[in-house]
């Protein structure tokens, strides 16, 4: 007799290995969700990608039937956002977890829609984590506890998101805006998102442009009024 997990369209059995893709691009996360994998099925086979063109392509021409995706949304050449309706697409019975340093309401709206089932923040990695994969596998929805009331304003404030998306920063753009409002020099900013300082640079010129701002202060007031940051 099934169980009522089992008896869940979306339960996939979580005892014994699974074929993961994770789609990361920072080598230290990249160590930290592998040991994740590990710890919560033991023997999976994880493939990585650092570039979301390149999962994409994956995920349309693989043989392999994924188990698991977990993407950052935050990529150097496109959002992960993509690789997520890409899963949907080409792997529907994969489970997809994004795990992300990018705490705002619009990009978990984002990742819902796209087809995202869980919701996890990097700076949760751990007990969290691996508890996060258990879910997720058995049909549940994960997320950060810190991004719980986001769904309830997600929920209640249809236009604040509108309002939040009409810029149209993309998730690394207000991650960079987010720490450089947290003071952060260029220099720690690249430190902190695992990118060369000249990336930095090139998503602050894009900021300004976006927001139509040409100080720090301008774009930081400007975004936590439209509730980017």
């Amino acid at each position: 007799m099934l169980t009522e997990q089992e008896n869940n369209p979306d339960f996939v059995e979580t005892r014994g290995a699974k074929n993961v893709l994770l789609v990361e691009d920072n080598p230290l996360f990249q160590q930290k969700i592998h040991s994740a994998v590990d710890q919560s099925c033991p023997g999976s086979k994880v493939v990585d990608c650092s570039i979301g063109q390149d999962a994409i392509a994956y995920l349309a021409n693989s043989d392999i039937q994924f188990d698991l995706v977990l993407v950052d949304i935050g990529l150097p050449d496109i959002d992960g956002f993509d690789v997520i309706k890409a899963a949907r697409q080409h792997q529907p019975e994969a489970r997809v977890i994004v795990i992300t340093a990018i705490a705002t309401e619009a990009s978990l709206l984002s990742a819902i829609r796209a087809g995202a089932q869980g919701y996890i923040l990097k700076r949760d990695y751990g007990d969290a984590m691996r508890q996060a994969i258990t879910d997720v596998l058995q049909g549940n929805f994960p997320i950060s506890p810190s991004m719980a009331r986001s769904l309830f304003i997600l929920a209640g404030s249809p236009t604040e998101i509108s309002k939040n998306n009409k810029f149209k920063l993309s998730p690394r753009e207000a991650e960079t805006l987010k720490h450089i409002s947290q003071g952060y020099t260029y220099a720690e900013v690249a430190e902190q998102m695992g990118i060369a300082l000249s990336t930095v640079q090139s998503n602050v010129r894009i900021i300004y442009r976006k927001l139509e701002t040409n100080s720090q202060m301008q774009a930081v007031s400007k975004a936590r009024q439209a509730g980017i940051i």
